[in-house]
C-alpha cells in the first residue's frame, strides 16, 4: 500500500483501530479520508465511527476544497456506490410519473481523477476490491 506520506499512513492505522470492522470497504474508507490534512481533521463530519455510516452533508461543508471534495465523492462511492451528493438524492419526476434519482455529474471518472491524488485514488480502488499486484 502506498501512502501520500507518514501522516497518512499514522492517522490511516489509527482510523483503522476506531472502525468496527475492517474490511475493504471500511479501508477504502479510511484510506481516503486520511488522505490530508482536510479530511484528516474533519474525519467526524464525514463518517461517524459509532454508528458506521457515512454523512452524506459532508460534502457540503465549509471546509470541502474542491480536491477534498474529490476525495470524498469516491470515498463514498467505494463505501455504498454513491453517487448522489445528498442523502436523500435528488429526485425528479419522468414524463410517466415516475420517480427519477439524479446523479451528480461530479462522480464521473474524467472529474474525479483530474488532480494530483490520482494515484491514490487508484490505491483506494485496489484497496476496495481487493486487487493485489
Amino acid at each position: 500500500m502506498i501512502f501520500q506520506d507518514k501522516e497518512h499512513e499514522k492517522m490511516f492505522n489509527k482510523l483503522c483501530k476506531e472502525m468496527p470492522y475492517l474490511d475493504n470497504f471500511h479501508m477504502s474508507l479510511a484510506y481516503l479520508l486520511t488522505l490530508d490534512t482536510v479530511l484528516r481533521d474533519h474525519i467526524g463530519a464525514l463518517y461517524d465511527v459509532k454508528k458506521d455510516v457515512i454523512i452524506f452533508e459532508g460534502l457540503n461543508k465549509p471546509f470541502q476544497t474542491s480536491t477534498s471534495s474529490k476525495t470524498t465523492r469516491l470515498a463514498f462511492n467505494l463505501w455504498n456506490g454513491s453517487v448522489y451528493d445528498s442523502d436523500p438524492p435528488e429526485t425528479y419526476i419522468d414524463k410517466d410519473g415516475e420517480k427519477k434519482y439524479v446523479p451528480s455529474k461530479y462522480y464521473a471518472p474524467d472529474n474525479i481523477f483530474n488532480c494530483t491524488y490520482a494515484p491514490y485514488y487508484f490505491e483506494s480502488i485496489k484497496i476496495r476490491f481487493e486487487i493485489f499486484m
